[in-house]
């Protein structure tokens, strides 16, 4: 398949699940968990990190896209494992609604990377997305969605498994 083929459909899935996430996340503001935007979002963000293994494939070396898709199905598959088997039942219920906001910042990753290495002017301020301006934003998101995830959780810790 054509990378740039497969880097459009990475780039449409990160898009919805980045959407989609951040329609979850907003509702989990207010104690609302959509069973249908929670499937919807790890759906997306599973093509999403499925593309971004694609991309590259085969190759020698693991780069950091690579960590970074591993790490949300990893994370992915926490949040489905603590909602469809184990219920949200206890510290279970922490786990799931802290998932969603790593996912979604893991998602924010990859657009971030792809938009460093697509788009001319970030090209031009980190060609090897080793330099300040490219590790400055993922820092930012990475505290943006630290402060989001510790806020949705505390919100979700004391409520019902009825939400869902």
């Amino acid at each position: 398949m054509n990378v740039n083929i497969l880097t459009t459909i990475h780039l449409v899935c990160c898009s919805f699940a980045i959407a989609v996430g951040t329609k979850l996340l907003t509702g989990m503001f207010v104690g609302e968990l959509i069973p249908k935007w929670f499937v919807a979002f790890f759906r997306c963000s599973l093509a999403a990190s499925v593309t971004a293994l694609l991309i590259s494939f085969p190759c020698r070396q693991l780069h950091p896209m690579h960590w970074i898709a591993m790490s949300s199905i990893y994370v992915s598959g926490a949040a489905i494992l603590a909602w469809r088997i184990i219920h949200l039942d206890g510290i279970w219920r922490f786990i799931c609604v802290f998932c969603i906001p790593i996912v979604l910042c893991l998602n924010i990753f990859l657009v971030t990377a792809q938009a460093f290495k697509l788009i001319p002017v970030l090209r031009v301020l980190s060609p090897t997305q080793s330099e300040p301006a490219f590790l400055i934003s993922q820092l930012f998101v990475l505290i943006l969605f630290a402060v989001l995830g510790s806020i949705v959780a505390r919100r979700f810790r004391s409520r019902t498994n009825r939400s869902l």
